[in-house]
Formats: C-alpha cells, structure tokens, sequence
C-alpha cells in the first residue's frame, strides 16, 4: 500500500499530461479559469492583445503610406526586432531576478505612452519614417524587457501541471483578438484616420495595465527561495547553457527558428501585398487580417483540447508543413482568383502557423524547469525577433522579384527544412511526449517545494479576499 500511495503522488495531476495518448478534452483546459489570478491575466492579455493587433495593422499602413516600398515597411518591422535581439536575454534574466507582475506592468504602461506619442505626431503632421522606426525600436525594448515575465506568470498562476492549458488559452486569447482588431483598426482608418487607431491603442493599454493591477505580487517566484544571486551575465550565460544541453529544448527551439525566418515574416508583407498586387483598400487588409485570425483562433483551440495528448510533436510537424503549403497556396492562389484565393490561403495559414507556435511554446514550457522560465522564454524570444529582422531582407527582395513569388519561395523553404528535420531526427518530429511527474502539493513546480510552501491555488483562495493591488 505504501508503495502504491508513492506511485500516486507522483504520478500526472489533472490537467497534465497523460501517457498513454488521452483523447482531446477542452473542458480540461479551460479548468485554468477557476484561477482568479489566471483570469486577471487573462483578461489584461486581451485589451494588451487587441492593442497589439491594431497596431500592427495600423504600423504597416503607417509605413506603407510614408514610403509606398515593401523594404520600409520591412524596415520598420526590423526597428521592432532588433531590440528584442539585443534585449530579449537581458529581460528573461530580470524576469528570474524580480517581480513578474510589475515587470509586466512597466512594459505594459511604456508600450501604451508610445502608442499615444505616435497618435500626437500624426494629429501635429510631425510623423516621418525616421520617427516611426525610433518608435518601433521603443516598442521592440519594452516588450523585450517584459514578455518573458508576463508568459511565465500565466503559467505560475495555475501551477507546473496546467501550464499547457495556461499557455494553449492564453494564445487563444491573442487570437481571439485577431477576430476583430485588424478588421476595426482597417475600418477605422477608412473612416476616419490613423492617429484614430493609436488613441484607441493607447486606451486599451491603460485597460491593461489596470486589470494588472488586481494580480498580486510575488506568484511562482521561483528564484526568490534559491541560492545567492549571481550576476545577470551569469545568469545569462547559465540559461543559454541549460537549453543547449537539453536535446528536447534544443530542437524545439531550433524548429521554430525555421518557421520564424520563413514562414512568420510573411505577414509583414501583406499591406503592400493587398494594395499592389490586389488592387484592394485598408478595409480589405483588415478583413485579410482578421480571416487570418479565425483561423488562428481555430488552431489555438484545438490545440487547447490536447493537453493530455502525447502525440504533440507530430501535431507540430504537420501544422508548419500545412503553414508551408500555405504560403505556396497564397502565392498561386491570389495569382489564380485574385483577392478570394488569397483569403483562402490566409486562413489556411493562420490556423497552422498558429497551432505550430502555440504548440511549440508549451512544449518549452513543459520541458522547462520553473526556475529557468524566465530565461528560456527570453531565448525563445529571440526566435520571433527573426520575424521582423527577415521582414526587411524579404521586403527588398520582394521589391524585385514580386511578393508573390517571395511568398512561393518561402513555402518552399519551409516545407523542405521540416522535411529534412524529420529525416534527420524522426523523434522529434513523431515521438511521444514524456509525461512529467508532480509530487502532491509541489504547486510550484519540480524542486521547488520547501518547509512551509503550499500549492498557488491554496494561497490564492485565502487571498481571494484581500484588497486589490500589488501586495
């Protein structure tokens, strides 16, 4: 009997995966909701989200209008990648030293000061390229500094064993806002004007940073219980360390490389893609992106629903060979039916590009111990720093050879870099995911329960109460 008691409490809690292959279960995932924590994150995720849909919408038209030249408009999504290059490990390190939540926060309220600066320079005609790429660099630092905080806390909120549903929802949330925030961001400018859609950014960012508020200090601060500090170098170097000697975390993030350089950049290209090659308006490129986000809404749902699924890796691989095919679809289909084949193409697309990132993210989250979350997650920021850097090499060539044809090329790349990883590693691509193992009561994850420490949600319910705030 003792034996069998061990074996329970190690073995997968609810809403962690399960071996054996358990059928999709959505009600599962969203158990993450009886958090109260969880669903003030959540919801300041979805007015920072909708912000960051308009935005980028309204960035792109920015440029494009500026400049008419695909490369600009690559250069103003290079302004936003390269501080996330620069600064993305910095923030992971700062994240694993301090407090999450008003990391976030300070990133939050930086980004909304931003959009409402942009929307000044527009009502006083003082906006020129040149102010729009400083913008940009503002933009890429603070999120640089403060995603890999804001990513974990979601995932602490609930605990190591639903961090695949935290994460799967939280992306569902993102692209919930797709539905409707390029589409209104279009609408928008068609009635009005641009600087229209940086004060209602502006708003939506004050909304977040508000919701942050009621979010208590102090969730899943893995280090705070751990050994002396060491320096933020060290620290640097120790998390680089950690996953290039982990083989699962190595191709993960390796794999999302391919799709970061060659598929993601993609949607850099579409306001010009709409306005040159089909012939339509601002409110067709909002109607574009928000096709784009009901597929991807589509994808982080139903890849909510395979939390206790261990087939994972094989569902990321066929999602970036669909994404591939995709780009190659949005390539010849636009050439054959023009502005309709394109909305084909880019649902297609945002459904399997979507639920390989989405996947790709918890799977790192799942793989990571908690103490190293902060860190990992800034490294896998580093891959999507590659979207916006690729978007302005791309953006030149695109200018020579024709977006169309840039779009062919890059499905093509896609498509045989993940064909040749399949090769090379088959398990990777196809294997099971290992189930990880919780002690009971160990809420803060593998290694970290210590004398005295009792699960998030225990705490959370007694703080229930409490006054709103930072505490």
């Amino acid at each position: 009997m003792a034996m069998e008691r061990g074996a329970a409490a190690m073995g997968p809690r609810p809403g962690g995966p399960m071996p054996g292959g358990a059928k999709p279960s959505f009600s599962q995932a969203l158990d993450v909701f009886r958090s109260r924590n969880y669903r003030y994150l959540w919801t300041s995720s979805l007015f920072s989200f909708t912000g960051m849909q308009m935005q980028q919408v309204a960035r792109a038209l920015l440029a494009w209008h500026l400049t008419k030249s695909f490369g600009a408009v690559g250069a103003i999504s290079l302004s936003f990648g390269l501080p996330m290059l620069l600064f993305s490990l910095v923030g992971g390190s700062l994240a694993d030293r301090f407090e999450k939540r008003n990391l976030s926060l300070i990133s939050q309220m930086v980004t909304g000061l931003l959009a409402l600066i942009n929307a000044l320079m527009l009502v006083t005609d003082t906006i020129t390229f040149e102010w729009l790429f400083v913008l940009g660099l503002g933009g890429g630092t603070a999120m640089a500094l403060g995603m890999p905080a804001r990513t974990p806390l979601m995932a602490q909120a609930v605990g190591p064993d639903k961090v695949m549903s935290a994460m799967a929802m939280s992306n569902a949330a993102m692209n919930f806002t797709r539905l409707f925030g390029p589409a209104l961001a279009g609408a928008m400018v068609a009635a009005w004007n641009l600087e229209s859609v940086y004060f209602l950014q502006a708003g939506l960012y004050v909304l977040s940073c508000i919701t942050l508020l009621f979010v208590p200090t102090g969730l899943g601060n893995a280090m705070a219980h751990g050994p002396a500090r060491k320096g933020m170098f060290s620290e640097i170097g120790e998390g680089l360390k950690y996953v290039a000697t982990d083989s699962r975390l190595r191709m993960l993030n390796g794999t999302m490389l391919i799709i970061s350089f060659f598929a993601m950049p993609y949607v850099m290209l579409l306001a010009g893609f709409v306005k040159e090659e089909l012939g339509k308006g601002d409110g067709a490129f909002g109607l574009l992106q928000s096709v784009s986000g009901v597929g991807a809404l589509a994808g982080s749902l139903g890849i909510a629903t395979l939390t206790a699924f261990d087939r994972k890796n094989t569902v990321q691989w066929l999602s970036g060979m669909i994404g591939g095919a995709g780009l190659i679809g949005l390539a010849f289909g636009s050439q054959a039916f023009g502005y309709s084949g394109a909305l084909v193409a880019i649902l297609i697309l945002g459904l399997a590009l979507t639920a390989y990132q989405t996947l790709n993210s918890t799977l790192i989250m799942d793989a990571t111990k908690p103490e190293y979350y902060g860190r990992v997650m800034s490294i896998n920021m580093l891959s999507f720093s590659a979207m916006p850097l690729m978007a302005f090499p791309l953006g030149r060539v695109a200018d020579v050879v024709g977006v169309q044809q840039m779009f062919a090329v890059q499905g093509i790349i896609v498509v045989g870099a993940l064909v040749l990883v399949a090769i090379v590693n088959p398990g990777h691509s196809f294997g099971r995911v290992p189930p990880r193992a919780y002690p009971v009561g160990m809420g803060m994850g593998p290694g970290m329960a210590r004398p005295g420490m009792r699960p998030p949600v225990a705490v959370e319910e007694e703080a229930a109460a409490a006054p709103a705030g930072g505490r």
